[in-house]
């Protein structure tokens, strides 16, 4: 596949008994995924492989997929912590002002035209994403991505603005 692939989701623990699993998706929208047939999953060893999917439905707001070869609870629990990937084209669409995290990593961090570090990885924070910023001395410091905290972002030019650089402290 020649198009960048995007993590729009984490597979979690199964729901019920026929090997459904909850999907813990990156962003509120995520009707992209009742379209997928097929999905690609990253496992914590890096290796990527292709998924039939077999059943899609939403539950209390949770996405809920169901995938061949894991028809029972115990066989879908081997997805667990697994990233689900697709295509950009087939990700959900963007709003103005929301990012995919994999274009935030990378992007240098910068304040008042000096470079701070570099976004190396994002976490889930209770509040908001959290950044995983490594700086210049190589300590690691996270920083809510939140607009008291971080200003423009330029994903072309492959910047973040710190608005507070204290927090790297």
């Amino acid at each position: 596949m020649d198009e960048p692939l995007i993590w729009t989701a984490t597979i979690r623990r199964p729901f019920g008994v026929e090997g459904e699993v909850k999907v813990h998706t990156h962003n509120e929208d995520f009707s992209h995924l009742a379209k997928l047939k097929v999905a690609l999953v990253r496992a914590k060893d890096g290796t990527v492989r292709e998924l039939e999917i077999t059943g899609y439905r939403v539950v209390g707001g949770q996405p809920l997929l169901r995938f061949v070869g894991y028809e029972s609870p115990e066989k879908a629990r081997e997805l667990n912590g697994m990233h689900l990937l697709v295509a950009r084209s087939q990700a959900s669409p963007l709003k103005k002002g929301e990012f995919y995290t994999a274009d935030l990593i990378g992007c240098a961090v910068m304040h008042e035209g000096e470079r701070l570090g570099e976004v190396v990885s994002t976490v889930d924070g209770p509040q908001a994403l959290l950044l995983e910023i490594k700086g210049a001395d190589d300590t690691l410091s996270l920083v809510p991505f939140l607009d008291h905290y971080t200003g423009a972002v330029d994903i072309e030019a492959k910047t973040i603005e710190l608005l507070t650089p204290w927090v790297l402290a």
